[in-house]
């Protein structure tokens, strides 16, 4: 069975998150975004196309920090309806799905939100009348609770999510397994295809490995999880006696040797037909890591339409109207950032950002090894510099929270004055710093950004680069748009080129008091950024991952 995408035969895309707008809280990091642009630009290409995932209610979504820099997290107040949701029906009835974890049936409602050209969004919820307390609570949070919680919410968007499809009446030509979390929906598919087609377990697999294709997006040991396979075989008992094999044989593709682990990212590697990186360094790491599995790379894009300033393209070749739309641009994310805080600062100065989650190999802590030095560079009496810091610690990462209270207490004293901390970082965050600041600071341990993609937002806007030559920097000579920090020795890299490259050049003005040779650097960041789209990524996903 090998259908071509069409419109009577789309990309099913599975993702456990989707991040679309600052005010609907169903994204966690850049997983989540690059989801969200992958489903406008579908929207933007008229590519068949619908996306699952799971309707989260926001709970533990708001980052707060007290004075002292403690982080907590409160709930995010959020209405579908009011949000422009709207439930799916058929034939005039609201849709429900039931997915059956170990004794019990969790009901699903279904949403929707529709873009363009036939693109459509779902999403389940387990927040619905049918169910007890406890299982309404199952989709209420984003990445949190105990393993079997996480495990829970896996299988509803797997298993759901195949269900919902069928009632639909559709058939995919691919499914789209975005990060391996949506890989349970290989037990619905293949029961589906034994039902349909009238074959057994073996025959069935095969043609469900057939249509289906999986993206990995880090190598981080977080982001591959592992269950314990006594656990996974409670969940699986009910779905391997529906397809008359053992439980054994159900978990196989996910099991490691001995049997007692269930690897997320193995099962979802043997059941699909191909899989892909999301860089090219990051492919070949996935090669090394994975050998016996077939990889393409597909390097992730942006959706220019959200990220980039529709301005900044018009200018490229007239360099005064590029930096004056700059300094427009670094005043509003100053307004911005005053309305967050309540405090300011002055635009006109050289302005760095850092802006991601706080996960450890991100390694924001060490901006602040030498923190004597670093004030000496950001108060420096001709040539001062601003540091701006966003991003959040998962709720249940104590050292990231604890990093961010060290790291905001050195803002408050040691640094006060040159730098600031704003809180709660999210989308709306996220398009100020990337088209608001002169230079986009990423330090993470080398091989463990798998791409990157903040940094393609922020060269669409003329930001230059200052990071380790990770995930996309690795793929091109970035020199001619930014600095290149050295991973073995990255905070004395830092310093160094802050105050004999980077500041300086900042500062350097021509007869006209522009920064010519600056923006010589903008201009080739933008035309580079052209490259870095969604529009490029989905029609590799296309020629690579959907042929067959």
């Amino acid at each position: 069975m090998s259908l071509q995408v069409s419109p009577k035969h789309p990309v099913a895309y599975f993702c456990a998150e989707y991040g679309l707008e600052a005010n609907l809280p169903w994204y966690a990091g850049g997983l989540g975004v690059l989801a969200g642009d992958t489903v406008k630009q579908a929207s933007d290409s008229a590519l068949p196309f619908i996306g699952i995932g799971l309707l989260y209610r926001g709970d533990k979504m708001v980052q707060e920090i007290s004075p002292e820099g403690e982080q907590s997290e409160k709930d995010f107040v959020y209405d579908p309806v009011a949000a422009g949701l709207e439930h799916v029906y058929l034939q005039d009835e609201p849709l429900f799905v039931k997915v059956h974890l170990t004794v019990r049936d969790v009901w699903l409602r279904c949403w929707k939100k529709t873009f363009a050209n036939g693109v459509v969004l779902y999403l389940l919820d387990a927040d619905t009348d049918q169910n007890e307390p406890e299982e309404r609570d199952l989709t209420r949070k984003l990445y949190f609770g105990s393993d079997e919680e996480q495990l829970q919410q896996q299988l509803l968007l797997g298993i759901g999510g195949v269900k919902l499809i069928k009632k639909l009446g559709i058939t995919p030509a691919v499914y789209h397994i975005n990060e391996g979390k949506p890989a349970f929906l290989h037990w619905q598919l293949i029961r589906s295809l034994m039902d349909t087609h009238k074959i057994d377990y073996t025959a069935a697999r095969q043609l469900a490995v057939n249509c289906t294709v999986y993206t990995n997006h880090t190598l981080v040991p977080a982001g591959n999880k592992f269950y314990p396979a006594d656990l996974v075989k409670q969940y699986a008992d009910y779905y391997a006696s529906k397809m008359n094999i053992s439980v054994d044989r159900l978990l196989m593709p996910g099991l490691d040797e001995a049997g007692s682990t269930f690897s997320v990212t193995d099962f979802a590697l043997n059941s699909s037909r191909k899989a892909n990186g999301v860089s090219e360094y990051h492919s070949r790491l996935s090669q090394e890591n994975w050998p016996s599995y077939h990889w393409v790379n597909v390097t992730n894009g942006v959706h220019l339409p959200t990220w980039q300033d529709s301005e900044m393209p018009k200018f490229v070749a007239m360099p005064d109207s590029l930096w004056h739309r700059h300094q427009e641009l670094k005043a509003k994310t100053e307004e911005f950032v005053r309305s967050r805080t309540g405090y300011g600062y002055d635009s006109r100065q050289l302005v760095i950002g850092w802006a991601r989650r706080l996960a450890g190999y991100k390694q924001l802590h060490i901006i602040f090894s030498d923190l004597a030095r670093l004030k000496s560079i950001l108060h420096h009496a001709e040539k001062p510099v601003k540091l701006l810091i966003s991003g959040k610690a998962h709720q249940g990462d104590t050292a990231g929270k604890e990093l961010l209270q060290k790291v905001i207490g050195y803002l408050q004293n040691d640094l006060a004055g040159q730098a600031l901390y704003i809180p709660n970082y999210d989308i709306e965050i996220a398009k100020h710093m990337t088209s608001g600041v002169d230079v986009w600071l990423n330090t993470p341990e080398l091989g463990k950004e798998a791409c990157g993609t903040s940094g393609m937002k922020a060269i669409a806007n003329g930001v230059l680069q200052l990071s380790v030559p990770d995930g996309w920097l690795a793929e091109v000579d970035y020199t001619a748009f930014g600095w290149k920090l050295d991973h073995e020795n990255t905070d004395e890299s830092i310093y160094y080129l802050l105050e004999n490259e980077v500041v300086p050049l900042f500062y350097q003005r021509d007869n006209d008091g522009l920064p010519a040779e600056w923006i010589k650097k903008m201009v080739a960041a933008i035309h580079k950024s052209q490259h870095f789209c969604t529009k490029r990524m989905l029609e590799e996903y296309k020629n690579l991952l959907y042929s067959a």
